[in-house]
This record gives structure tokens, sequence and C-alpha cells, in this order.
């Protein structure tokens, strides 16, 4: 890894017409990453064999920000399109799947930190709550179906959000990091957020990084109930 930039290892999922392809097959695999302006940081084709896997992974360096990553095999008319959050000197997993017939890319909110391996254990999800219906150091209430993504690494984690709900207002629901306790029981921990945010034409980024100490701090507190400590503040990207 160059000091200062993000390391990726891209796990990208092979479409029916490349999983139908004989194991020495070569694959041309082209990857892009753009910012919001457009400006292309990354262009590159990779050669990778079909082999006997599910998947190909190729691994590249970047600089830090939210990028729009576009994956493709043209031969075989199969690509994919997400957004993605990096951060400087971190090692960076993550996993797309190409299509033949890939959908428009949902606007996601991109929320990312540094995470200490106690998070990890704790098997983290993310949970949203009508905010009419929830209040700090109160019982929750029951969660809103929506569509969370989640990626953990060794030392950091990485979410987005979407709103499955075009009906829903801005800024209605509460976020929150839901937490396993040793005994299978939960912590809630409400996300400076607002969400659902307006509709955009790039995504949103919340950079929230968590420390031991953070995780340490809920051992004493309630479950089943929202928790909203001081010292939980995000910035946003």
């Amino acid at each position: 890894m160059v000091p200062g930039l993000a390391h990726v290892i891209l796990h990208v999922g092979f479409c029916s017409a490349i999983a139908r392809l004989k194991p020495d097959a070569a694959i041309a695999l082209h990857v892009r990453l753009s910012d919001r302006t457009g400006r292309t940081t990354l262009d590159r084709t990779f050669r990778v064999d079909r082999g006997d896997g599910s998947e190909a992974i190729v691994e590249f360096d970047s600089a830090q920000g939210t990028f729009r990553l576009d994956a493709a095999a043209p031969r075989y008319g199969c690509s994919v399109t997400d957004y993605v959050a990096l951060m400087p000197d971190h090692t960076r997993s993550v996993a797309e799947q190409l299509e033949s017939s890939p959908a428009s890319p949902q606007m996601p909110v991109l929320l990312y930190g540094d995470a200490p391996q106690t998070m990890l254990y704790a098997n983290p999800t993310y949970v949203f709550f009508d905010k009419s219906a929830v209040a700090c150091g109160k019982p929750i209430a029951a969660p809103i179906t929506t569509h969370v993504n989640v990626e953990n690494d060794q030392d950091s984690y990485y979410a987005w959000l979407y709103n499955d709900d075009a009906t829903r207002q801005p800024d209605t629901e509460v976020l929150a990091l839901r937490l396993q306790t040793p005994t299978h029981q939960h912590h809630y921990v409400r996300i400076p957020l607002p969400f659902p945010v307006p509709r955009s034409l790039w995504p949103g980024s919340i950079h929230l990084d968590v420390s031991e100490g953070m995780i340490d701090e809920l051992a004493t507190e309630p479950v089943d109930t929202l928790l909203c400590p001081k010292m939980w503040k995000t910035s946003a990207g």
C-alpha cells in the first residue's frame, strides 16, 4: 500500500456469459473510478482468468474520497455501477456483481469509518426508526424495513443506506447502529444523520470513526433502548 492512499481489493462476480466460459479463458475487465465532477481518477483494463471460481479479484490504489465505480467486461456485455467511499491508509474490500442488464444504480448515503475488532465481533447492523416513535433513553420501536448494505474490514466499516420509500419526507427517520451483547441482547446507538436526505445527483457521505473506548462505554448501558451518547459524532464528507 502506498502511504496516504487507499488500497482496494475488488471482488467482481461473473455474469452468466462469463460463467459459461472454459477455465482457461482470459477476460478483459475494465475498471473506472470517477469523482463527483466526472473526472476520472482510475481507468484501467485488467486481464483475468476465468478459472474455476465465481469471481475475479483485482487490486489497485486510489486517493481518498467518494467515487463512482464502473466495472465492465465489454466483450460479454456485462457491467456494474456503484458508489464507494475510500479512506487513506486503509485496505478496502469491495464486492460487486457483473450483470448483463444492470439496473441504474440507486443513490445511497455512504456511512463509513474506523472500527475496532470489538465492534465487528458484535455483529453490527444498521436499522431505522420513525422519528416520531423513538426518543433518547426510551425503549426502541419497531424498525422500518429498509435497504442497507454493509461491508466490514479488519479495521473499518462501510455502509450503503438507501431510501426505499420515495414518499417518506426528509429527516423523518432515526438511524441506529445495533450491536449484539455477549448475552445476545442488543444496544442501539443513534447515529446523528438526517434521513432520508433530499434527492441528489451524488451520494451523501458521513464519516464516523468508532473507537474501542466508545464500544466499552456501552457495556453498562441499557439494552433495547435508543442510546444517544454525545461522543458519537459524525462529519459530512
